[in-house]
């Protein structure tokens, strides 16, 4: 017992640690944007609303950070009941709830969906579900495709973008880890680990290989079933 405390101790304060390295970047870039703000009578109306535009999009980054953070520091004391539910039911919602974001880059999403029935908290698999398809939608090019599947305690999610380079595969899963792909382009770096958090709670476990009909990422999620 006294291991088991000791060592999630230590995750804590890696996590701590972690997250500190990672608010330091978009903080000083929020800083250095307020010092040229001050200066806005002199900047062109162009300059000043790009500059404005960019401290939203910082301010957005620093809020979904501290929000995973919280979720991944939370991790299994998770508030939602522990209950029995349908497997199809909530990837149903979640790809409802991600249709809309989809439909802003003309991609669509395509379901396949069995019926099984698991068991765990069901806030945390929206969770799980909705960051897998956010990261399917970021990664998916405009007009693309997206398909999800579920059957028997499997959830697939797969995309038509450029898919996981093979030497990133074991990294991918990893707290604030970020493909050079991605580096570009807005986000935490933790979602695929809140992922990975979820699903261990689950007793279930997740992989990524290349989809074979679309070319890009395929998540496999595979839960125990009741």
């Amino acid at each position: 017992a006294a291991d088991l405390v000791e060592q999630s101790q230590s995750l804590q304060r890696q996590l701590v640690i972690d997250a500190s390295h990672e608010l330091r970047t978009p903080l000083t870039s929020l800083r250095t944007n307020a010092q040229v703000l001050s200066r806005a009578q002199q900047l062109a109306p162009e300059d000043l609303q790009q500059l404005t535009d960019d401290m939203v999009a910082q301010v957005d980054e620093l809020a979904a950070l501290v929000g995973d953070l919280a979720e991944l520091a939370r991790g299994e004391r998770s508030d939602g009941p522990v209950a029995q539910f349908r497997l199809d039911d909530v990837v149903e919602e979640c790809v409802e709830t991600a249709r809309t974001y989809a439909r802003i880059k003309n991609v669509i999403i395509e379901v396949d969906l069995e019926t099984s029935m698991v068991v765990g908290r069901r806030d945390r698999l929206v969770r799980a579900i909705s960051n897998l398809l956010t990261n399917a939608i970021k990664f998916t090019p405009e007009g693309g495709e997206i398909r999800v599947a579920t059957s028997a305690g499997l959830i697939t999610v797969s995309d038509s973008g450029p898919g996981v380079a093979p030497e990133d595969i074991e990294h991918i899963f990893n707290r604030f880890w970020r493909s050079p792909l991605s580096r570009a382009l807005p986000g935490s770096g933790l979602g695929l680990s809140i992922v990975d958090q979820v699903v261990s709670e689950l007793g279930g476990s997740v992989a990524v290989d290349r989809d074979p009909q679309l070319g890009g990422a395929r998540f496999s999620v595979t839960l125990p079933t009741v």
